[in-house]
Formats: C-alpha cells, sequence, structure tokens
C-alpha cells in the first residue's frame, strides 16, 4: 500500500503537477539546475507549489544559493516572507530518528509534504519527502521528489526512497536515479523542515 500526497496528479503530458496559488495546475518537480540554488531550495519551493502558496510564475528566482543553505535559515527566510501564510516548524534529528520519522509519516498522512535533510561522509542533501509504502502493514519507505534526480518518469509521482524499515537504524537505504544510473547508499536522517499552511 502507498500513501502520496493529495495535491499531486499527472497532466495529459504526463507531467507531476499540482494546483498552484493561481488555482491553475503547474509542473511541480524542480530539476537541481533549472532555477537557482542548491537541493533545499528546489525542495522548498516544491514544497511551496504543493501547499499552494506559490504559483510556477513565483520560482522564476534570480538569487544565488548555490552553496546551499542551513534549515535554520531557511526557516527563517520562509518566516521573513510568507510567515502570514504559512507555519514553519524545525526538527533536528539529534534525537530518537524513529519519533523523527513518526513525525513525518504523521505529517504525510495529514496530506502535506516534509522537507528532509540526509547526509553520509560524501552526500549533505535535502529532498522532499511526499509519501510512504507500507509492506507487511508497517511503513517500510519514504517516497521522496529528490531535486538531484532523474525527472518523473512513468505514472510515480517520486523519484527517490528511503528504506526505513523497522529494526534498521541510522544510517538509512537511499535509494535514487541520476542520468538513468540506479543508486544505493547509506545515509542519516538529519534535519526536517514541515511547513504548513495557516
Amino acid at each position: 500500500m502507498r500513501k502520496v500526497v493529495s495535491n499531486l496528479k499527472f497532466n495529459d503530458k504526463n507531467q507531476l503537477v499540482c494546483k498552484g496559488r493561481n488555482g491553475k495546475y503547474c509542473p511541480v518537480f524542480k530539476k537541481q539546475g533549472s532555477l537557482d540554488g542548491a537541493c533545499a531550495t528546489y525542495s522548498v519551493i516544491m514544497n511551496l507549489l504543493i501547499l499552494g502558496v506559490i504559483s510556477d510564475s513565483d520560482t522564476k528566482i534570480c538569487v544565488e544559493h548555490r552553496n546551499g543553505q542551513t534549515f535554520y535559515k531557511i526557516k527563517k527566510m520562509l518566516l521573513e516572507s510568507f510567515g502570514d501564510v504559512i507555519n514553519v516548524k524545525h526538527t533536528n534529528v539529534n534525537s530518537n530518528s524513529w519519533d523523527v520519522i513518526d513525525n513525518v509519516i504523521n505529517v504525510l498522512i495529514e496530506g502535506d509534504p516534509v522537507i528532509i535533510s540526509v547526509s553520509n561522509s560524501s552526500l549533505s542533501h535535502a529532498m522532499l519527502a511526499v509519501g510512504f509504502e507500507k509492506e507487511n502493514g508497517e511503513i517500510s519507505k519514504l517516497l521522496c521528489l529528490d531535486p538531484d534526480g532523474d525527472y518523473i518518469h512513468g505514472r510515480k509521482r517520486w523519484n527517490a526512497s528511503i528504506d526505513i524499515k523497522k529494526g534498521r537504524k541510522n544510517p538509512f537505504i537511499y535509494l535514487s536515479t541520476l542520468e538513468g544510473i540506479k543508486s544505493k547508499s547509506y545515509v542519516e536522517l538529519d534535519d526536517i523542515l514541515i511547513l504548513s499552511v495557516k
């Protein structure tokens, strides 16, 4: 069984779309390099689109964030620019990672995506969790939009996953595809950002 946030669908051109602030459907997946900014910026933009807080025309930004931003800075920027319409919650995973995963799942069940940060010795990366998969009644995977991964193909509304089967601990298995090549690595779940409409 899979659950994916409800504001995602495919249009007649097989593009993953969501309803933006102006009420029109627009492409939601933003491939790193298609706008300006690093992975966290793209994850935030996809999240704001899915929440219907911005429209596609609002994504044409020209601000340099190529070196990335911490979630602390992103929270501050979001509250300064969208604080009237959204709530922003930042959680650091240095506590119990399973408590944080439960928090992510609860937000996904409510129908909203969650920005997650993962890392290992060669990677520090942000992406947008948009759903989960259950296996034998237990949640086994987070389904993500990875701005560094390939465009969405077929009818899946995600392009990466993180294996979170119970019994596993940090690091978790991270699966993605870049330029048609599937990759598997082990990542630690770091911070999360939860955006919600007021």
